[in-house]
């Protein structure tokens, strides 16, 4: 029989991954900004719009969220199965994040002049802040492997 008491040491499984995942797809947004800001020549963070910088950091962490919570039944299983579902929904959250982040980022704008067809290329390039930021990035890329391990180590903690 299932208890209704909540864990004390950190929350339900699903509220595990959807931390996680917010992080990780904040992480990836300023990892890709950051390199990017960095491979221009011309283009210095004081000429970085921190606005508009700051509404995107919070919308990949809110797209992350939304991803983990969606994908969260795949972490935390048991044996070498239990990895590779934690490793697919790592993947599958952290691309899902850009797409969801790029959507609530531009929310604003959206509200602001309406929607049309060609909104929907910045919110689809979200689908590829993971990939590019992990182009040429070997440290990055060991992040997201330690805190998708993590995360499903974490979350296997929480499953009963």
């Amino acid at each position: 029989m299932k208890s209704n008491i909540q864990d004390p040491s950190g929350g339900s499984p699903r509220m595990v991954v959807s931390l996680m995942m917010a992080l990780m797809g904040a992480m990836f947004f300023f990892a890709f900004l950051s390199e990017d800001v960095s491979n221009t020549t011309n283009l210095d963070w004081a000429d970085v719009p921190k606005g508009l910088v700051i509404r995107y950091i919070i919308a990949m962490g809110l797209g992350g969220a939304i991803a983990g919570w969606l994908v969260s039944g795949l972490f935390g299983r048991s044996g070498v199965m239990g990895w590779l579902l934690a490793a697919l929904g790592g993947l599958l959250a952290t691309v899902f994040a850009g797409f969801l982040g790029s959507a609530v980022g531009l929310l604003p704008d959206l509200l602001a002049d309406g929607w049309q067809m060609s909104d929907l290329i910045p919110i689809a390039f979200g689908l590829l802040v993971v990939p590019l930021s992990l182009v040429g990035n070997p440290l990055m890329t060991l992040a997201c492997v330690v805190l998708v391990a993590v995360t499903h180590v974490w979350t296997k903690r929480h499953r009963v």
